[in-house]
């Protein structure tokens, strides 16, 4: 399939009355007490759990909840948090500025996060999306159509020397991109997937191992990949555990599913859906540290919005 899915998700965007329908909130953090009868933000009750300690990482995610301060009629896809959980990015979209990377920040992962601001030193004229961050903070990779490009979408990074510092050092990410649109990236010590139709099998999930310099010629990951569209990979920083979306299903939309396997040199189990999310649109966007938290973007409201789905103690 030579063409990127980002047209539906903005026909998606156009739909100013689902922010009606969602209820969305107006991005103002409160707190958690209150008085009278105000009940706290969706967000605030996942986030408090987030900071209660490990899971039980045999069970099922719980069911999505937004992250309401986040999301707008525009459409929110792809959060990707930094590992203390208190910075998020994600990709916006409208049909007058198409996608751009957003940020927001919150204090404690105890609290909801505040109004988010577009990442300024990474906005282009073009769509930038797709942002994914080192674990230390000083590394960025993301996806974007801007000049210079080999064609559709490539691959792009950007450096700082500070976790609080503006990326600077921006450029095509070397040896990694096609012809063909390259997207959807995660990075991983070590690692650099991303999604790719530069095949002949539709979209795939590709990997360029991490090496001096930069990144090998990346490699299709042939037990991820499926007659269908494959993508959106997000992978544990250990990569014994990933979770991507596909249509290979007879579902007619976008489903998420996990593949696992005992050791980082074995081939992936053949990936399952994940049953807590087969019945709606689920694109995963980010695992936390310690498997506890799925952030997610989904149309299960109407148009895409930011999740996060917590497994129990």
């Amino acid at each position: 399939m030579n063409r990127m899915r980002w047209p539906v998700f903005a026909l998606c965007a156009c739909c100013a009355a689902c922010a009606a329908i969602l209820g969305i909130d107006d991005g103002i953090p409160r707190d958690g007490g209150g008085g009278g009868d105000t009940a706290p933000p969706a967000d605030a009750k996942v986030e408090a759990e987030t900071a209660s300690g490990p899971c039980d990482l045999s069970l099922p995610f719980g069911a999505p909840v937004a992250l309401g301060a986040l999301n707008t009629s525009d459409g929110e896809q792809h959060p990707r948090l930094s590992a203390d959980e208190k910075t998020i990015w994600f990709q916006r979209t409208s049909l007058t500025n198409g996608f751009d990377i957003y940020v927001a920040t919150r204090l404690v992962t105890t609290a909801s996060f505040d109004p988010p601001s577009p990442v300024g030193e990474l906005d282009t004229a073009s769509n930038d999306v797709d942002l994914t961050v080192s674990p230390d903070g000083m590394h960025a990779y993301f996806s974007s159509d801007r000049i210079p490009t080999l064609g559709g979408f490539d691959l792009w990074q950007a450096e700082r020397d500070a976790a609080t510092a503006p990326f600077d050092l921006l450029s095509p990410t070397a040896n990694v991109s096609s012809p063909q649109n390259d997207h959807e990236t995660y990075y991983v010590p070590g690692a650099l997937y991303f999604a790719s139709d530069r095949g002949s099998g539709g979209e795939d999930i590709y990997r360029a191992a991490e090496q001096s310099g930069g990144f090998a010629s990346p490699l299709l990951v042939p037990e991820l990949a499926s007659p269908a569209s494959d993508g959106y990979p997000v992978v544990q920083a250990n990569e014994l555990h990933v979770w991507l979306a596909s249509t290979r299903g007879d579902a007619g939309m976008f489903q998420m599913y996990e593949a696992t396997r005992a050791i980082k040199t074995a081939a992936w189990s053949t990936p399952t859906v994940v049953p807590e999310f087969a019945s709606f649109t689920a694109l995963p966007g980010w695992i936390s540290p310690d498997g506890c938290r799925m952030y997610l973007s989904s149309d299960k409201g109407g148009d895409y919005d930011l999740y996060v789905a917590t497994k129990s103690k």
